[in-house]
Formats: C-alpha cells, sequence, structure tokens
C-alpha cells in the first residue's frame, strides 16, 4: 500500500475487513501443539498419542483411547475425546431409559427450584430409582457437588458462613 507521498507502507495493524470471520466473533486462533500428539482413527484426526491411556471419570479405569469416543473437534479439525469411557456412557443411557419408562408424569415446574423451565429426569446413579424432576440448572449443580447430601450442605456452608442462617433457612422451607 502507498501513502499520499507514493512511499510504500507496510500496515501493521489489522482492519476488520481482513480478519477472518472467526477471528472477529472469538478471537485470535488457539496455537495447538505440532502434530505430535495426534494420532488418526482412519482419516479422523484424534487428539493423543495412539498408544496413551486416560481415565474414565465414572469407573476410573485406566483406559487405551480407543475405548473413548470423539466429543468435538478442535479449530485445527482434531477431535476431543470424552472423559467418560463408551462402556460407562452406554450403562448411563440405558438407566436413563429405563428410569424415564418408570417415572410419573413431568409436572410443570422443577422439584428443586419450582421454575418451570425444560425438565430432565434425576435418577440415582448406578440404578434406575428415580428421585425427581429437575430443570437441566438443579441437576448440573446437584451433580456437581456430588450427588450427596453431604456436597450440598458443604455448599451451603461455604455459601453462608453462619451456621444458624442455613438452619433458619430449612426451617423455613419446610
Amino acid at each position: 500500500m502507498e501513502n499520499l507521498t507514493g512511499e510504500k507502507v507496510r500496515i501493521k495493524n489489522k482492519t476488520l475487513n481482513t480478519v477472518p470471520y472467526w477471528e472477529k466473533a472469538y478471537g485470535k486462533k488457539q496455537n495447538y501443539k505440532n502434530h505430535k500428539s495426534i494420532h488418526f482413527r482412519g482419516e479422523i484426526k484424534i487428539v493423543g498419542k495412539e498408544d496413551d491411556v486416560q481415565e474414565c471419570k465414572e469407573c476410573y479405569r485406566l483406559l487405551p483411547l480407543t475405548a473413548f469416543t470423539s466429543h468435538y473437534m478442535r479449530s485445527d479439525g482434531a477431535f476431543v475425546l470424552k472423559k467418560g469411557c463408551r462402556e460407562c456412557h452406554v450403562q448411563l443411557r440405558k438407566e436413563q431409559r429405563e428410569t424415564r419408562k418408570i417415572a410419573p408424569p413431568k409436572p410443570d415446574y422443577c422439584d428443586n427450584c419450582h421454575n418451570n423451565k425444560k425438565l430432565e429426569i434425576d435418577h440415582i446413579h448406578g440404578s434406575v430409582i428415580f428421585r425427581g424432576w429437575l430443570c437441566s440448572n438443579c441437576n448440573t449443580g446437584i451433580g456437581a457437588v456430588g450427588d450427596t447430601l453431604e456436597g450440598v450442605l458443604r455448599a451451603a456452608i461455604y455459601l453462608e458462613k453462619d451456621k444458624s442462617k442455613i438452619i433458619k433457612t430449612l426451617n423455613d422451607l419446610e
């Protein structure tokens, strides 16, 4: 490009017209490691070396990467694998199908927060025991604290340092 005097000028900053769409929307493209940590399943690029092992987040077994399915594709075209193995994923889906068969009709409101958002079945993992209908926020939140009363109470104590307020709130909810 030339300036008004005819000298060649180098443009240091990109203008919006020359920036690729994904960079405008999401910022700079991530720089991934070289292809040393990628292997192929047929024509599909998978993140990780072919002889690597990964721990399943459900059963905690160390398994080869072939025991995991693809989760999502990175911007460089390589697929990232799920954290749970195929066997655990199939078992969880089976539990969900069986629990759905025995579940009562879907109510209008979440059993926990009483909002009328999209409801999901909540069940005890490892069984087909139905617990209730929860919105996705409640279901995710309870699952994130371990699906246990202890986890929920630890979170309550963390949020409210004064334990007497927690007891008062529990009494008000009854």
